[in-house]
């Protein structure tokens, strides 16, 4: 006896019913060290899809650096994305250094590793040329902390 049975190997395109996320906020701490090590204090936020097997994690931040000794001021603000749970961070700063007599802007490709609250980065500031202002890192490693003290979750139906 034969028996025929039709079969439907397509792929469903269909979304999961429920995709769940999370936006966190906080201030952070850090410390960058180059050529002269520098305090950094400001906020990040961050917004992660909680998914099994990739969650996929995007931040946002802004923040000061000061070097005490040489008296230098520095704003700066970027992105980083994070791949997956174990995957390294990527992302970009976009700086503005002074001294109080002259200012400097850069932008600054940065690859770290975040793990919990804990991310480290090392990355190289492209500045603009000064010839009377050059206390200040080009190449650097940062640690920062961040204190989530916003956290909330969102559970966004399929449509």
């Amino acid at each position: 006896m034969i028996l025929s049975v039709p079969v439907s190997a397509q792929r469903s395109d269909k979304k999961p019913l429920l995709e769940p996320s999370v936006r966190k906020m906080g201030p952070y701490i850090g410390l960058q060290r180059g050529l002269y090590t520098v305090g950094e204090i400001g906020m990040e936020f961050q917004y992660k899809d909680i998914n099994f097997r990739k969650p996929k994690t995007h931040g946002l931040h802004a923040g000061l650096e000061y070097n005490i000794p040489n008296n230098a001021l520095g704003f700066n603000a970027g992105y980083f994305h994070k791949p997956s749970r174990l995957d390294l961070t990527y992302g970009f700063d976009v700086a503005l250094r002074s001294n109080f007599k002259a200012e400097r802007y850069g932008i600054s490709p940065v690859i770290g590793y975040k793990l919990f609250g804990l991310h480290i980065r090392a990355g190289y500031m492209f500045l603009t040329p000064s010839k009377i202002f050059t206390e200040t890192n080009q190449l650097f490693v940062n640690v920062r902390f961040i204190m989530v003290n916003n956290r909330k979750f969102k559970w966004n139906k399929r449509k």
